[in-house]
């Protein structure tokens, strides 16, 4: 069994991908720029982000062709679709989403989806393949790229994306463009060593786990990245962990994310069963607001790669309770 809103599209080519998605989730593209448009200062929000896609142009030229198939197959303008890609990019309305976990040695991790509180139906679960690369991920039809939320790919990697709120800013590549593009790593040393000659906008937390090569968490900024090891058990939800990076950090105390952090922390094992982890998921100790599992948590995922074997419960169907997907693709 699958969740209703479970999609699976396969392409030869960013062009024919990006197409294929605009069909599917045109109604849902539209709904957005519609939305968007209607709001204050629209236009100059679209204004600002141009330089960002002509950074994107140049650095991904093949996931802007993928953007402009997307938006001639569901018939809306293609800045206005990037405009609304960048989600808190170019604004303040920055909101703390996430929670991630790793245990048993890099075998099994958990991560929680969070973003507004009416944000129910933003996501579904996508399985899409291109060029031979297959992804199953969780997608929001808003950033119709993907690579924001998690991932897991046909490499062997599971990308964990935490939301960062940091001080420094520039003219560069958005972050949702650069989750994008480590969604489909095969070699996260490699392009790390890319990641760092590399003008971003803004920058996200990404955990990348893999079956054999262990567990590497990177932090960026807009101008500063760390290439981290980690301990396990690992956590990490929206605020920056490494000493390098710390005077950056603009994560605002009682917003949740040090209190999710702490009770990650307090609940994870060195070795945890998959329903230990699922419980973990579901922890509510600290209030709707402040706990693992809050009122933001629109899904959660726990991996065991022992099995391969994907546990999604997402809020839209929740009804549905635990579903499971084999990655028979690994």
């Amino acid at each position: 069994m699958n969740h209703a809103c479970y999609r699976e599209v396969d392409a030869k080519t960013h062009a024919e991908l990006g197409a294929k998605l605009g069909e599917l989730f045109g109604d849902r593209a539209r709904e957005n720029v519609d939305y968007a448009c209607r709001q204050r200062h629209w236009g100059r929000k679209v204004d600002a982000s141009l330089p960002l896609l002509e950074c994107a142009q140049r650095r991904f030229p093949h996931y802007v062709e993928e953007l402009q198939a997307y938006a001639r197959a569901a018939r809306v303008a293609l800045n206005d679709l990037w405009a609304v890609s960048l989600e808190d990019e170019l604004d303040d309305s920055r909101k703390e989403k996430c929670t991630t976990v790793v245990t048993n040695g890099g075998k099994l991790m958990s991560h929680n989806e969070d973003w507004d509180e009416d944000s129910d139906e933003e996501i579904c679960l996508l399985e899409k393949t291109c060029a031979g690369l297959t992804i199953l991920e969780i997608y929001y039809y808003a950033v119709p790229l993907g690579g924001s939320a998690l991932s897991i790919n046909s490499n062997g990697y599971i990308q964990a994306i935490n939301s960062l709120t940091h001080a420094d800013g520039q003219v560069g590549v958005p972050k949702s463009v650069i989750g994008r593009w480590m969604s489909e790593t095969r070699d996260v040393r490699a392009d790390f060593a890319q990641l760092k000659g590399m003008a971003r906008s803004s920058g996200y937390n990404h955990v990348l786990v893999h079956r054999q090569h262990g567990v590497l968490d990177i932090e960026c900024t807009a101008a500063r990245q760390v290439l981290l090891e980690p301990p396990l058990p690992f956590a990490h939800t929206n605020h920056l962990l490494s000493p390098e990076l710390k005077e950056l950090d603009n994560a605002e105390a009682g917003e949740g994310t040090f209190e999710r952090y702490e009770s990650a922390c307090q609940l994870m094992k060195p070795a945890m069963t998959v329903a230990e982890l699922a419980a973990l998921t579901s922890d509510a100790s600290r209030g709707r607001k402040r706990s693992i599992n809050n009122r933001e948590t629109i899904g959660r995922v726990v991996i065991d790669l022992e099995s391969r074997i994907a546990k999604v419960w997402l809020r839209r169907e929740q009804e549905l309770g635990w579903i499971d997907y084999p990655l028979d693709f690994l």
